[in-house]
């Protein structure tokens, strides 16, 4: 099976330096991506650019190993696509259109070396020369073949690893069917064919987001009083960014908690298929409640 590990790492200066800027460069190739669609679906009667033709318009261009030039390429067309296909079973996403200042870059393939606990990063040949590789010191490194690495941002820099574990997923016998409805208060609540039923509650989920928008109000109310750029301003901004890190944390550890109650309570009844309702759009043409003066 396929699992991912994100992890920190060690580097020297320069090299931390050059990793900031592979992410600056892979947001360079992600706002060269709209551009070039553009222009082809307006001189080309609304047509799209396919793969190919992308990856032909942005090769030799970039100081990154081709691969990680190719996997933005691809996130870009994923992400296109996947409006397309949302826009078609009626909800209203938006094609990408937005700048970036950072984008994840990755390297896959051939595009990296693992020596002991050191990764080199390959940044490919410019100029007719290779560049000189980044290297950097992960002292956890799973025990297996890594497929992909992506370098993340998250307080500081980090890296994504997905790897193959070696082990295969067992065959579901379960003969079971569950319908689930999914809340705010109530994260999940699901009933099966045989009659058993599970509420599990998402108070600790819904406490977190209101705790962190009441935080971050109260620091924007602040840095609104602060001139931008200025000592106090970069203060309140750090523990901006701080709150919503650690917050992001907090979600993804009671939402990790709250999947793996369910997937055990499936296991236990037998359950072999899980329904989700689309309630997407059960809100339109509804009265909102009249406040009171």
């Amino acid at each position: 099976m396929i699992r991912c590990v994100k992890t920190a790492f060690r580097a020297s200066k320069s090299d931390l330096d050059r990793l900031y800027q592979c992410n600056r460069i892979s947001a360079e190739i992600w706002n060269e991506c709209l551009v070039i669609a553009k222009h082809f679906s307006l001189n080309n009667d609304g047509r799209w650019i396919g793969k190919s033709q992308l990856q032909s318009e942005l090769k030799d261009r970039f100081p990154l190993h081709s691969q990680s030039v190719q996997a933005v390429c691809h996130k870009y067309l994923f992400s296109r696509d996947s409006a397309k296909q949302a826009k078609n079973q009626g909800l209203n996403n938006k094609y990408p259109y937005k700048n970036k200042k950072y984008f994840n870059t990755k390297w896959v393939d051939k595009a990296f070396k693992v020596v002991g606990h050191t990764i080199e990063l390959s940044l490919g040949v410019q100029n007719g020369k290779r560049q000189r590789p980044i290297k950097i010191a992960v002292p956890n490194l799973p025990q297996a073949e890594i497929k992909e690495i992506e370098l993340a941002f998250d307080r500081k820099l980090m890296i994504s690893m997905s790897y193959d574990d070696g082990n295969i997923a067992k065959e579901n016998t379960g003969t079971e069917a569950v319908g689930v409805d999914l809340g705010e208060i109530h994260t999940i609540t699901a009933t099966s064919t045989a009659g058993n039923a599970v509420v599990i509650t998402g108070r600790k989920a819904r406490s977190i987001h209101r705790l962190r928008n009441k935080k971050v109000a109260e620091l924007q109310r602040l840095m609104s009083r602060c001139k931008r750029g200025s000592r106090q301003w970069k203060k309140y901004d750090r523990a901006k960014r701080y709150i919503l890190s650690k917050s992001e944390r907090g979600l993804s550890d009671a939402i990790h908690k709250t999947t793996r109650q369910f997937v055990q309570w499936c296991t236990e009844n037998k359950v072999k298929e899980v329904v989700i309702g689309q309630v997407e759009g059960v809100q339109r043409n509804t009265k909102k409640k009249r406040k009171r003066a």
